[in-house]
Protein backbone atom coordinates (compact mmCIF):
# COMPACT_ATOMS: atom_id res chain seq x y z
CA UNK A 1 0.00 0.00 0.00
CA UNK A 2 2.56 2.33 0.87
CA UNK A 3 4.33 1.50 -2.54
CA UNK A 4 1.32 2.48 -4.39
CA UNK A 5 1.41 6.08 -3.20
CA UNK A 6 5.14 6.16 -3.91
CA UNK A 7 4.95 8.88 -7.05
CA UNK A 8 7.18 7.85 -10.28
CA UNK A 9 9.27 10.45 -11.83
CA UNK A 10 6.77 11.12 -15.08
CA UNK A 11 4.07 11.60 -12.20
CA UNK A 12 6.30 14.51 -10.88
CA UNK A 13 6.73 15.84 -14.13
CA UNK A 14 3.67 15.99 -15.23
CA UNK A 15 2.40 17.57 -11.82
CA UNK A 16 4.97 20.56 -12.09
CA UNK A 17 4.31 21.17 -15.68
CA UNK A 18 0.54 21.36 -14.97
CA UNK A 19 1.35 23.44 -11.86
CA UNK A 20 3.27 25.58 -14.19
CA UNK A 21 0.49 26.17 -16.49
CA UNK A 22 -1.80 26.79 -13.97
CA UNK A 23 0.59 29.58 -12.36
CA UNK A 24 1.20 30.69 -15.53
CA UNK A 25 -1.49 30.14 -17.99
CA UNK A 26 -1.96 33.14 -19.45
CA UNK A 27 1.99 33.59 -20.30
CA UNK A 28 1.89 29.88 -22.18
CA UNK A 29 -0.85 30.86 -23.85
CA UNK A 30 0.15 34.23 -25.07
CA UNK A 31 3.97 32.58 -25.81
CA UNK A 32 2.48 29.67 -27.91
CA UNK A 33 0.26 32.07 -30.01
CA UNK A 34 3.64 34.14 -31.16
CA UNK A 35 4.87 31.45 -31.73
CA UNK A 36 2.03 29.91 -34.22
CA UNK A 37 1.90 33.52 -35.64
CA UNK A 38 5.87 33.58 -36.31
CA UNK A 39 5.63 30.26 -37.82
CA UNK A 40 2.78 31.19 -40.23
CA UNK A 41 4.40 33.96 -40.94
CA UNK A 42 7.95 32.22 -42.07
CA UNK A 43 5.30 29.86 -44.29
CA UNK A 44 3.73 32.25 -46.23
CA UNK A 45 6.76 34.32 -47.07
CA UNK A 46 8.31 30.96 -48.09
CA UNK A 47 5.34 30.84 -50.56
CA UNK A 48 5.10 33.59 -51.90
CA UNK A 49 8.92 33.91 -52.93
CA UNK A 50 8.31 30.65 -54.66
CA UNK A 51 5.46 31.95 -56.48
CA UNK A 52 7.09 35.28 -57.65
CA UNK A 53 10.70 32.79 -58.45
CA UNK A 54 7.84 31.03 -60.87
CA UNK A 55 6.62 33.98 -62.16
CA UNK A 56 9.77 35.71 -63.45
CA UNK A 57 10.79 32.33 -65.15
CA UNK A 58 7.24 32.42 -66.83
CA UNK A 59 7.74 36.32 -67.89
CA UNK A 60 11.37 35.49 -69.31
CA UNK A 61 10.74 33.73 -73.13
CA UNK A 62 13.96 32.03 -74.57
CA UNK A 63 13.83 32.65 -77.28
CA UNK A 64 11.38 33.88 -79.27
CA UNK A 65 12.44 33.31 -82.76
CA UNK A 66 9.76 30.44 -83.34
CA UNK A 67 7.47 33.78 -83.74
CA UNK A 68 9.72 36.21 -85.50
CA UNK A 69 12.15 33.84 -87.25
CA UNK A 70 15.16 32.23 -87.06
CA UNK A 71 18.33 33.86 -85.93
CA UNK A 72 20.63 33.93 -89.18
CA UNK A 73 16.97 35.37 -90.50
CA UNK A 74 16.56 38.11 -88.07
CA UNK A 75 20.53 39.42 -87.67
CA UNK A 76 20.27 39.39 -91.98
CA UNK A 77 17.44 41.67 -91.09
CA UNK A 78 19.09 43.81 -88.35
CA UNK A 79 21.63 44.49 -89.96
CA UNK A 80 19.55 45.88 -93.62
CA UNK A 81 18.52 48.33 -90.92
CA UNK A 82 21.54 49.12 -89.27
CA UNK A 83 23.69 49.33 -92.60
CA UNK A 84 22.65 53.00 -93.77
CA UNK A 85 23.94 54.40 -90.29
CA UNK A 86 27.18 52.64 -91.06
CA UNK A 87 26.91 50.14 -88.70
CA UNK A 88 26.21 46.25 -87.87
CA UNK A 89 25.38 43.91 -85.05
CA UNK A 90 28.30 41.15 -84.23
CA UNK A 91 26.34 38.27 -81.98
CA UNK A 92 29.54 36.42 -80.85
CA UNK A 93 30.15 39.46 -78.59
CA UNK A 94 27.09 41.48 -78.25
CA UNK A 95 28.41 44.47 -79.81
CA UNK A 96 27.63 47.06 -82.77
CA UNK A 97 30.54 47.99 -84.92
CA UNK A 98 31.30 49.88 -87.54
CA UNK A 99 31.45 48.83 -91.25
CA UNK A 100 34.31 49.42 -93.75
CA UNK A 101 32.07 51.54 -95.69
CA UNK A 102 30.31 53.84 -93.46
CA UNK A 103 29.17 56.97 -94.51
CA UNK A 104 31.61 58.21 -91.94
CA UNK A 105 34.46 57.36 -93.90
CA UNK A 106 34.15 60.57 -96.18
CA UNK A 107 34.22 62.91 -93.73
CA UNK A 108 37.90 62.63 -91.89
CA UNK A 109 38.47 63.97 -88.40
CA UNK A 110 38.43 67.34 -86.90
CA UNK A 111 38.82 68.84 -83.39
CA UNK A 112 34.93 70.20 -84.54
CA UNK A 113 33.84 66.94 -84.02
CA UNK A 114 34.57 65.68 -80.71
CA UNK A 115 33.46 69.25 -79.22
CA UNK A 116 29.99 68.37 -80.52
CA UNK A 117 29.66 65.13 -78.82
CA UNK A 118 28.72 65.89 -75.63
CA UNK A 119 25.91 68.53 -77.13
CA UNK A 120 24.20 64.95 -78.77
CA UNK A 121 24.97 63.07 -75.26
CA UNK A 122 27.62 61.52 -75.90
CA UNK A 123 30.30 62.01 -72.84
CA UNK A 124 33.18 60.18 -74.32
CA UNK A 125 37.24 60.47 -73.48
CA UNK A 126 39.05 61.67 -76.38
CA UNK A 127 42.46 60.74 -77.22
CA UNK A 128 44.04 62.35 -80.31
CA UNK A 129 47.53 61.07 -80.95
CA UNK A 130 48.73 63.51 -84.09
CA UNK A 131 52.56 62.37 -85.44
CA UNK A 132 54.90 62.86 -88.82
CA UNK A 133 55.75 60.23 -90.78
CA UNK A 134 56.97 60.31 -94.78
CA UNK A 135 56.25 63.80 -94.93
CA UNK A 136 52.99 63.27 -94.13
CA UNK A 137 50.79 64.18 -90.53
CA UNK A 138 48.82 61.26 -89.05
CA UNK A 139 46.27 61.11 -86.71
CA UNK A 140 45.53 57.86 -84.03
CA UNK A 141 42.81 58.76 -81.89
CA UNK A 142 41.23 56.73 -79.14
CA UNK A 143 37.33 56.89 -77.85
CA UNK A 144 35.48 55.59 -74.75
CA UNK A 145 32.66 56.29 -72.89
CA UNK A 146 28.88 56.38 -73.08
CA UNK A 147 26.79 57.30 -76.40
CA UNK A 148 23.65 57.62 -75.78
CA UNK A 149 21.93 54.42 -74.06
CA UNK A 150 25.36 52.43 -75.41
CA UNK A 151 28.67 52.04 -73.83
CA UNK A 152 31.41 51.90 -76.25
CA UNK A 153 34.60 52.47 -77.35
CA UNK A 154 36.42 53.59 -81.16
CA UNK A 155 40.07 53.48 -82.58
CA UNK A 156 40.58 55.79 -85.76
CA UNK A 157 43.72 56.30 -88.04
CA UNK A 158 43.65 59.70 -90.51
CA UNK A 159 45.98 61.48 -92.57
CA UNK A 160 46.57 64.62 -94.14
CA UNK A 161 49.06 66.16 -96.60
CA UNK A 162 47.58 69.69 -96.26
CA UNK A 163 48.05 72.82 -94.22
CA UNK A 164 45.91 73.46 -91.12
CA UNK A 165 42.68 75.21 -91.81
CA UNK A 166 41.96 78.82 -90.46
CA UNK A 167 38.62 79.62 -90.85
CA UNK A 168 37.46 82.57 -88.65
CA UNK A 169 34.51 81.72 -86.28
CA UNK A 170 34.70 78.54 -87.43
CA UNK A 171 37.85 76.60 -87.14
CA UNK A 172 41.29 76.77 -86.29
CA UNK A 173 43.40 73.87 -86.48
CA UNK A 174 43.74 70.43 -88.60
CA UNK A 175 41.35 68.61 -90.80
CA UNK A 176 42.47 64.70 -91.62
CA UNK A 177 41.21 62.02 -94.05
CA UNK A 178 40.22 58.28 -93.48
CA UNK A 179 42.79 56.64 -94.65
CA UNK A 180 43.02 55.09 -97.57
CA UNK A 181 42.12 51.13 -98.30
CA UNK A 182 45.95 50.48 -98.47
CA UNK A 183 46.75 52.66 -95.87
CA UNK A 184 44.63 50.70 -93.00
CA UNK A 185 46.26 48.69 -90.28
CA UNK A 186 45.30 45.87 -88.37
CA UNK A 187 43.55 47.03 -85.18
CA UNK A 188 42.69 45.72 -82.07
CA UNK A 189 41.01 46.86 -78.53
CA UNK A 190 39.56 44.73 -75.23
CA UNK A 191 37.16 47.29 -73.48
CA UNK A 192 36.83 46.68 -69.74
CA UNK A 193 34.30 48.69 -66.91
CA UNK A 194 35.77 48.46 -63.66
CA UNK A 195 38.74 45.54 -64.36
CA UNK A 196 36.02 43.28 -65.95
CA UNK A 197 36.35 42.68 -69.62
CA UNK A 198 33.03 43.37 -71.35
CA UNK A 199 33.80 42.60 -74.96
CA UNK A 200 37.02 42.69 -78.05
CA UNK A 201 37.14 44.10 -81.22
CA UNK A 202 39.90 43.08 -83.90
CA UNK A 203 40.17 44.13 -87.79
CA UNK A 204 42.15 45.77 -90.56
CA UNK A 205 40.96 48.79 -91.24
CA UNK A 206 40.41 52.70 -90.83
CA UNK A 207 38.39 52.83 -87.59
CA UNK A 208 37.33 50.20 -85.17
CA UNK A 209 34.29 50.21 -82.73
CA UNK A 210 32.02 48.41 -80.64
CA UNK A 211 28.93 49.42 -78.89
CA UNK A 212 26.93 47.47 -75.80
CA UNK A 213 23.45 48.67 -75.60
CA UNK A 214 21.90 49.05 -72.70
CA UNK A 215 25.10 49.35 -70.66
CA UNK A 216 25.24 52.73 -68.66
CA UNK A 217 29.10 53.58 -67.62
CA UNK A 218 30.83 56.53 -66.65
CA UNK A 219 33.86 57.15 -69.08
CA UNK A 220 36.51 56.80 -66.32
CA UNK A 221 35.23 53.88 -65.51
CA UNK A 222 36.25 52.02 -68.50
CA UNK A 223 39.54 50.86 -69.91
CA UNK A 224 41.15 49.83 -73.25
CA UNK A 225 44.24 47.67 -74.30
CA UNK A 226 44.64 48.64 -77.82
CA UNK A 227 47.20 47.11 -80.33
CA UNK A 228 48.13 48.76 -83.51
CA UNK A 229 50.12 46.76 -86.11
CA UNK A 230 51.69 50.03 -88.18
CA UNK A 231 53.04 50.38 -91.44
CA UNK A 232 56.57 49.70 -90.63
CA UNK A 233 59.10 50.04 -87.93
CA UNK A 234 59.81 53.72 -88.45
CA UNK A 235 56.05 54.65 -88.17
CA UNK A 236 55.83 52.73 -85.03
CA UNK A 237 58.48 54.50 -83.67
CA UNK A 238 57.36 58.03 -84.70
CA UNK A 239 54.11 57.07 -82.70
CA UNK A 240 55.84 55.91 -79.89
CA UNK A 241 57.21 59.02 -79.54
CA UNK A 242 54.18 61.07 -80.08
CA UNK A 243 52.45 58.86 -77.07
CA UNK A 244 55.56 60.10 -74.77
CA UNK A 245 55.17 63.42 -76.18
CA UNK A 246 51.55 63.99 -74.38
CA UNK A 247 52.24 61.91 -71.46
CA UNK A 248 52.11 58.33 -71.88
CA UNK A 249 54.72 56.22 -69.58
CA UNK A 250 56.58 52.99 -70.01
CA UNK A 251 53.76 51.24 -68.39
CA UNK A 252 50.90 52.64 -70.69
CA UNK A 253 52.24 51.42 -74.01
CA UNK A 254 55.01 49.28 -75.11
CA UNK A 255 56.81 48.25 -78.94
CA UNK A 256 57.60 45.62 -80.56
CA UNK A 257 58.57 45.82 -84.03
CA UNK A 258 56.22 47.16 -85.74
CA UNK A 259 53.32 46.61 -83.28
CA UNK A 260 52.40 49.19 -80.62
CA UNK A 261 50.32 47.97 -77.34
CA UNK A 262 48.72 50.96 -75.51
CA UNK A 263 46.62 51.14 -72.25
CA UNK A 264 44.28 53.67 -72.41
CA UNK A 265 42.95 54.68 -68.97
CA UNK A 266 42.66 58.51 -68.57
CA UNK A 267 43.23 60.95 -71.31
CA UNK A 268 46.37 62.86 -71.46
CA UNK A 269 45.07 65.60 -74.38
CA UNK A 270 42.79 68.02 -73.27
CA UNK A 271 39.43 67.38 -73.22
CA UNK A 272 36.65 69.00 -75.63
CA UNK A 273 35.60 72.61 -73.62
CA UNK A 274 31.89 71.92 -74.49
CA UNK A 275 32.52 68.67 -71.71
CA UNK A 276 31.99 70.43 -68.18
CA UNK A 277 30.74 68.98 -64.84
CA UNK A 278 27.04 70.64 -65.80
CA UNK A 279 26.87 69.57 -69.71
CA UNK A 280 28.34 65.93 -68.76
CA UNK A 281 25.51 65.82 -65.61
CA UNK A 282 22.90 66.15 -67.85
CA UNK A 283 23.50 64.41 -70.58
CA UNK A 284 24.69 61.10 -68.37
CA UNK A 285 21.27 61.61 -66.97
CA UNK A 286 19.44 61.50 -69.44
CA UNK A 287 21.79 58.75 -71.09
CA UNK A 288 20.73 56.64 -68.13
CA UNK A 289 17.55 57.48 -68.53
CA UNK A 290 17.33 55.68 -72.33
CA UNK A 291 19.57 52.69 -70.70
CA UNK A 292 17.10 52.09 -68.31
CA UNK A 293 13.81 52.53 -70.42
CA UNK A 294 15.51 49.83 -73.22
CA UNK A 295 16.14 47.43 -70.81
CA UNK A 296 12.68 48.06 -68.70
CA UNK A 297 10.99 47.46 -72.02
CA UNK A 298 13.34 44.11 -72.81
CA UNK A 299 13.13 42.67 -69.28
CA UNK A 300 11.52 39.37 -70.27
CA UNK A 301 13.91 39.00 -73.52
CA UNK A 302 17.58 37.30 -72.98
CA UNK A 303 18.70 37.69 -76.82
CA UNK A 304 19.53 40.94 -77.78
CA UNK A 305 18.30 39.90 -81.11
CA UNK A 306 14.94 39.43 -79.65
CA UNK A 307 15.39 43.07 -77.79
CA UNK A 308 15.18 44.59 -80.84
CA UNK A 309 12.49 43.25 -82.71
CA UNK A 310 10.30 43.98 -79.36
CA UNK A 311 11.75 47.47 -79.63
CA UNK A 312 11.09 47.87 -83.00
CA UNK A 313 7.43 47.03 -82.40
CA UNK A 314 6.60 48.85 -79.77
CA UNK A 315 8.73 51.61 -79.52
CA UNK A 316 9.61 52.86 -83.32
CA UNK A 317 11.36 56.06 -81.91
CA UNK A 318 13.55 54.07 -79.38
CA UNK A 319 14.65 51.97 -82.38
CA UNK A 320 15.36 54.48 -84.42
CA UNK A 321 17.46 56.09 -81.57
CA UNK A 322 19.29 52.65 -81.67
CA UNK A 323 19.88 52.33 -85.20
CA UNK A 324 21.29 55.99 -84.96
CA UNK A 325 24.23 55.10 -82.32
CA UNK A 326 27.70 56.02 -82.29
CA UNK A 327 28.48 59.68 -83.33
CA UNK A 328 25.23 61.30 -85.24
CA UNK A 329 25.20 62.68 -88.38
CA UNK A 330 24.72 66.03 -86.76
CA UNK A 331 28.23 66.11 -84.85
CA UNK A 332 29.85 65.89 -88.64
CA UNK A 333 28.09 69.20 -89.69
CA UNK A 334 31.00 70.75 -89.02
CA UNK A 335 32.58 69.02 -92.34
CA UNK A 336 30.01 71.16 -94.32
CA UNK A 337 30.83 74.27 -92.73
CA UNK A 338 34.25 73.57 -94.08
CA UNK A 339 33.11 72.95 -97.44
CA UNK A 340 31.74 76.58 -97.24
CA UNK A 341 35.41 77.84 -97.72
CA UNK A 342 36.81 77.64 -101.14
CA UNK A 343 40.74 77.68 -100.13
CA UNK A 344 39.76 75.37 -96.96
CA UNK A 345 38.01 72.61 -99.09
CA UNK A 346 40.43 72.38 -101.62
CA UNK A 347 42.37 69.91 -99.78
CA UNK A 348 39.06 68.24 -98.87
CA UNK A 349 37.88 67.66 -102.62
CA UNK A 350 41.11 67.10 -104.13
CA UNK A 351 41.18 63.74 -101.30
CA UNK A 352 37.49 63.01 -102.14
CA UNK A 353 38.24 62.49 -106.55
CA UNK A 354 41.27 60.45 -105.25
CA UNK A 355 38.95 57.69 -103.61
Amino acid sequence: MINMLVKTPGALMVNAFMGFFLQYKALVITCSVILLLIVNIFIRIRRRKKRKEKEREERIVRPVTDVIGTNPEHLAEINRDLKPFGFAYDPREDIFYSTMDAWQRKYGYCRLYDEACTLFSMVIDCEPIPFKYNGINWLIEFWKGQYGMTTGCEVGIYYTTGPNLNIPGVFNGTFYHAVRDEDRINMSFALKKNGNLMFTSSAYHWWITGFKLGEFSDPDELSMDIILDLLDRRMAYAFAEALMKIGYTNEEFGLNGRRVYVRFTKPHTSQPITRTKLTESIAQKNNRSFCDSYNKLTEAYTDTLDKLEIVRNEDPDMYGKILNMGKPRKVYEAYEQIKGYDKAYEQIKGYDKEQ
